[in-house]
């Protein structure tokens, strides 16, 4: 006879820290304590005789046995919970769909009117904003999520949702009060920054795109959302970079302009992901579906309001 499985809080225990890279954020996550964590994992290390992790100072790696065993505990609770869902799906849990915070507020939340009316959608759906990496995703909770970023999604189904097109906007009013900006010119004028763009082009990427001089540094606001930094163009504080998706509105409402120019690419693009196996689940399939619609709705009106700048479009 095969050897006994182990505990089932032992399992949560190991795929947890797997997947949040520490023991702390896996207590987090299950709410109980690191020191908690800590014994699961030795009694499992104990159980199966083997070591699954390597701990260190900033955390926790997985060894090759660790790597090894993690799919096959996580699939089983993915598998138990699908065949619980299919015998009792009244019990059925709230879909979780995590967006990011710029594309949440700006594109996704104006386009969910009439999302709960529509029959062929009832799902029960939990919207949070946050912004993740490849490298971090165990340290959210979500059954679907949009994400930024180039498609390198491990153990994730990913499908690309939309590409952005990049290009400077400002207020009417601060167009008005310094008659037409050359782009040859935008760096004599306040420019609006994020301040981390591994993932969103900045100004550098801009103007070498442009093949413009480098502007010099500029002193001012610097934000980390770049709904943030449109937000201050809006009020007139300078000139922002912007992608297609996060102003359109704004551009219908006329509460920003483009000041013209050829529009660059975005080399990253949006995602929508979940876990490897979830994606024929129905509520998923569905709420899958009903964004690509979505982006095939926004792209139609793009192309025909503001051509130059459709660059968007699920490939």
């Amino acid at each position: 006879m095969g050897q006994r499985p182990p505990p089932t809080p032992m399992l949560q225990a190991f795929v947890s820290a797997a997947q949040t890279g520490s023991f702390a954020r896996a207590a987090s996550q299950l709410n109980l304590t690191a020191s908690a964590i800590s014994h699961q994992i030795a009694g499992l290390e104990e159980w199966w005789g083997v070591q699954l992790f390597e701990r260190h100072s900033r955390g926790v790696n997985l060894t090759a046995a660790g790597q090894a065993l993690l799919p096959v505990a996580d699939g089983f609770f993915n598998a138990l919970e699908a065949v619980l869902h299919t015998l009792n799906p009244s019990k059925s849990q709230p879909l979780y769909l995590s967006c990011t915070s710029s594309l949440c507020s700006s594109w996704l939340i104006p386009r969910m009117h009439g999302f709960h009316s529509d029959a062929s959608l009832n799902l029960d759906l939990v919207l949070t904003s946050t912004d993740m990496n490849s490298t971090h995703l165990g340290a959210h909770q979500f059954d679907v999520a949009i994400v930024m970023g180039y498609g390198n999604y491990p153990d994730h189904h990913a499908e690309l949702l939309m590409r952005d097109a990049v290009f400077p906007v400002c207020s009417p009013a601060f167009q008005q009060a310094n008659g037409d900006i050359p782009l040859t010119d935008i760096a004599r004028y306040p420019l609006i920054h994020r301040v981390d763009d591994q993932v969103c082009p900045g100004w550098e990427s801009w103007f070498a795109f442009q093949g413009l001089a480098a502007a010099p540094y500029h002193h001012g606001p610097r934000f980390p959302d770049s709904s943030l930094a449109i937000s201050l163009a809006v009020k007139g504080g300078g000139i922002a970079l912007a992608r297609t998706a996060l102003v359109y509105d704004q551009l219908e409402e006329g509460a920003l302009v483009t000041l013209g120019g050829p529009v660059m690419m975005s080399p990253a693009a949006y995602y929508v992901i979940c876990r490897n196996g979830r994606q024929s689940e129905p509520d998923i399939a569905r709420l899958i579906n009903w964004l690509k619609e979505s982006v095939r709705t926004f792209q139609r009106e793009v192309e025909i309001r503001y051509p130059q700048i459709a660059g968007v479009g699920a490939l």
